[in-house]
């Protein structure tokens, strides 16, 4: 079953509105701040969007420390228009949320919505 909203206190609900605007490398990272030791985070959904221009790729999942596990990905998203993720990601102690962009230019604006619960294991 699927957790919702309604599933949690307030207390334990995160919605994290991030920008960033991109260097112009060939792959950025944005990783989320780890999981703390005895909790769990439960991401529902996740929104992105470049606001400037079209970009080759998207791909969002799990980093360890060592390896980077796929969730999902948008291959050629269009510029302006926002993405939902369609996967809840479960996130254990140690573990961040990693969103990985390819083919950004120089000074692009990016947005991102993420919302996700945690909760003590």
């Amino acid at each position: 079953m699927r957790e919702t909203i309604f599933d949690f206190a307030p207390e334990q609900i995160i919605r994290k509105p991030m920008r960033f605007v991109s260097a112009g490398t060939a792959t950025e990272y944005i990783d989320d701040t780890p999981v703390k030791p005895g909790r769990m985070h439960i991401v529902t959904r996740i929104a992105i969007e470049n606001e400037t221009n079209a970009f080759t790729q998207f791909r969002i999942g799990i980093w360890d420390g060592a390896n980077y596990h796929l969730s999902e990905e948008q291959k050629a998203p269009q510029a302006a228009t926002l993405y939902w993720s369609t996967d809840v990601i479960h996130l254990s102690e140690g573990e961040n949320l990693r969103i990985e962009l390819k083919g950004c230019t120089s000074s692009d604006k990016v947005r991102i919505y993420i919302d996700e619960f945690q909760k003590e294991v």
